[in-house]
């Protein structure tokens, strides 16, 4: 097992990565991670225009990260558009009128509500309802669960992610850390073309988990696919899945035959190194909220 590093400089270091790698159960882990982002995907056409599928759970976060640092003394503090906006813009995420746009969005569906607390509505503070909380702990909950056998402490955080206390830490360490310069792409360069596409990480990591039971992972053996279910399934246009394929093939990232598509080890290498860099992310930054849980006992809500 990995113990994972705590501090934010050294989250996921090259020796780190490459040793939670060789771990026996990495492959079953990385097959149900990619099999957990599948299965939990929810989007549609009107969101991939606003943002790509990266962007929405960047923004997401965002938006818990600044529910949760906000001062109940300080009605400028917290989730506003105007904060909203300027964090989302300052990372390079979207432009402030998609900032705007997917605020709306997420007040539509019941993700945001106004916060009744604050009397001058001037400030226009959000505050994130359960809906949020509980989509974002369901995928935290797929990522803990695959990756609990690779860490000592892993079933812990396993068990800490419905605590609210935890849930609150967990978000600020993880927004925390990116917006000091982490990234999940660091150690994986050749997975930056499926990166930068809408629908291509989850298009990876669906050719990750349509491998058969008894191949590698990355599967070494041919996937079979078709771009009509992908498109459908993903709520992309068929050309726009032939484009990615193409580009990958272009790129020697994958080859395609027929209706099949083979890894190539460039996209195998930066897949692994990608959900295991993953992997420490999330662990780094368990073990951060974990610890500041202990005391306080805060909670997120």
């Amino acid at each position: 097992m990995v113990a994972a590093p705590t501090s934010r400089q050294d989250v996921a270091p090259p020796a780190a990565v490459a040793a939670l790698r060789n771990q026996a159960g990495f492959a079953a882990a990385m097959r149900a991670s990619a099999a957990g982002l599948v299965k939990l995907y929810q989007g549609s056409h009107l969101l991939n225009w606003l943002m790509d599928d990266r962007g929405r759970l960047l923004f997401g976060y965002f938006a818990l990260y600044l529910h949760a640092t906000r001062d109940p003394a300080d009605p400028a503090s917290g989730l506003n558009p105007t904060r909203m906006r300027m964090l989302a813009c300052d990372l390079g995420i979207c432009s402030p009128g998609r900032a705007l746009a997917m605020l709306s969005l997420m007040r539509f569906g019941g993700y945001l509500t106004p916060d009744l607390e604050v009397a001058d509505r001037r400030q226009r503070r959000l505050v994130a309802t359960d809906k949020l909380i509980n989509l974002l702990r369901e995928r935290w909950r797929i990522h803990f669960a695959a990756m609990a056998p690779l860490f000592p402490d892993g079933a812990a955080m396993l068990a800490a992610v419905d605590d609210p206390a935890f849930t609150r830490g967990l978000i600020i360490a993880m927004v925390e850390r990116f917006r000091e310069g982490f990234r999940v792409t660091t150690h994986a360069e050749d997975m930056g073309l499926f990166g930068e596409r809408n629908a291509g990480i989850l298009i990876c990591s669906y050719l990750i988990a349509a491998g058969e039971a008894d191949d590698t992972v990355p599967p070494t053996r041919p996937v079979p696919i078709s771009i009509a279910a992908l498109a459908r399934r993903f709520a992309v246009s068929r050309p726009h899945v032939l484009k990615l394929l193409r580009d990958a093939e272009a790129a020697g990232l994958i080859a395609r035959s027929g209706d099949r598509v083979l890894f190539k080890p460039a996209l195998a290498e930066g897949a692994r190194n990608f959900f295991a860099t993953m992997f420490l992310y999330y662990a780094g930054s368990a073990r951060e909220a974990m610890a500041a849980a202990k005391p306080a006992g805060r909670a997120a809500g």
